[in-house]
């Protein structure tokens, strides 16, 4: 094998792929990226067994051919190269050469034919959407899946649901609900649900780009991402999903309007000072003034008000700080819209559109 590729190129396609390598695999390869030339391009998979991730680069190839390499020493040699076209020259033992300019490295590798790829998607069921609109609403529900990995199984994971021409994507961990739904058009996708695995939904907003398509094929057990240039499979979590929707109310006696960023801001601040004996902050609706309020034992207090429209009764009602703060970090909205019935029944939040996060209050 011989190819000549960019630098940057190189790079972009190492740092796509390399997180999919696993430090607990046993077999020697699959702690390397394979590498492989054909046509006009460079392709590099990863692979931990339950996640394969294949990008492709355009190289200049001299000889097509395909061998594995250590995944931390590329991903390091690769980054300390000088800026230009990179040569890697594979010869029949293995051994691969990595010049650019006046750098030189030889490294170690692996057959390619040790390297255990991902078997095809054997696909039931297919669906085409904006890549923009899978990455930014999975950031927007990702962080509210349960991080408790001797729990529920299901409930580490993504879900992806599609009823009646809408896609629903949410993620829960029993005390807090985030999801986005998104209309698809008539007839393109049939009904069904799958659990995508928290590592497939995190690779997922790291390893595609922010524009194109990317064609989602199912299968019982696999699904795979498919863009022009990067090709995402992931084992499915076995299980059926939690019915989320029996937790969100139908009805709220009170809903105000909250300007996102000032509010995002002013609970960041303070929440500085709450500790592990107290960890909720309070917040009270006066008089066109929404009031963050915490103290602690062991720091002491803090509270800052936000200007905001409200006439109604005084209500106050307290929340993990982080469980609220978390969801404003990835909206685009200016005002966040909460809706409430009383300090101790879901609250609901608000603002992009069609997304929807329920939280539990906490007491005190």
């Amino acid at each position: 094998m011989k190819l000549t590729v960019t630098k940057d190129n190189l790079v972009s396609a190492i740092k796509r792929v390399v997180n999919a390598v696993s430090s607990k695999i046993t077999l020697p390869a699959l702690s390397n990226i394979l590498v492989e030339s054909e046509g006009d391009s460079m392709i590099l998979t990863a692979s931990d067994l339950e996640l394969s991730i294949e990008a492709r680069v355009p190289a200049l190839v001299f000889e097509a051919g395909a061998t594995t390499l250590p995944a931390k020493k590329f991903m390091q040699i690769a980054n300390g190269l000088p800026n230009g076209d990179v040569t890697i020259e594979t010869t029949d033992d293995e051994q691969s050469t990595l010049s650019c300019q006046k750098a030189y490295f030889k490294i170690h590798g692996l057959a390619a034919e040790n390297f255990q790829k991902p078997e095809e998607v054997q696909e039931e069921w297919k669906l085409v959407l904006p890549v923009q609109d899978l990455v930014k609403n999975l950031i927007k529900v990702s962080y509210a899946k349960s991080m408790d990995e001797d729990g529920r199984r299901y409930l580490n994971g993504v879900l992806l649901s599609v009823r009646g021409d809408v896609l629903t994507i949410a993620a829960t961990d029993g005390r807090r609900l985030a999801l986005v739904e998104k209309p698809l058009e008539a007839g393109t996708a049939v009904d069904g649900d799958i659990i995508l695995p928290a590592k497939a939904s995190v690779e997922l907003t790291r390893s595609l780009d922010s524009v194109g398509e990317v064609t989602i094929r199912v299968s019982q057990s696999t699904i795979a991402f498919e863009t022009a240039d990067v090709v995402l499979t992931s084992k499915l979590i076995e299980g059926t999903y939690p019915n989320y929707r029996q937790v969100i109310p139908k009805t709220f006696a009170k809903n105000v309007a909250i300007p996102r960023a000032a509010f995002s801001e002013a609970l960041a601040r303070v929440s500085m000072v709450v500790s592990d004996s107290s960890t909720s902050v309070r917040l009270s609706l006066g008089e066109n003034t929404l009031t963050i309020s915490a103290n602690s034992n062991e720091v002491g207090e803090s509270s800052e008000p936000v200007e905001i429209e409200y006439t109604d009764e005084p209500f106050e009602i307290s929340f993990n700080p982080q469980f609220v703060s978390e969801p404003l970090k990835y909206l685009d909205c200016e005002q966040l819209i909460m809706q409430f019935s009383d300090d101790l029944s879901p609250v609901a939040l608000t603002g992009d559109e069609g997304f929807l996060y329920i939280i539990m209050p906490m007491r005190g």
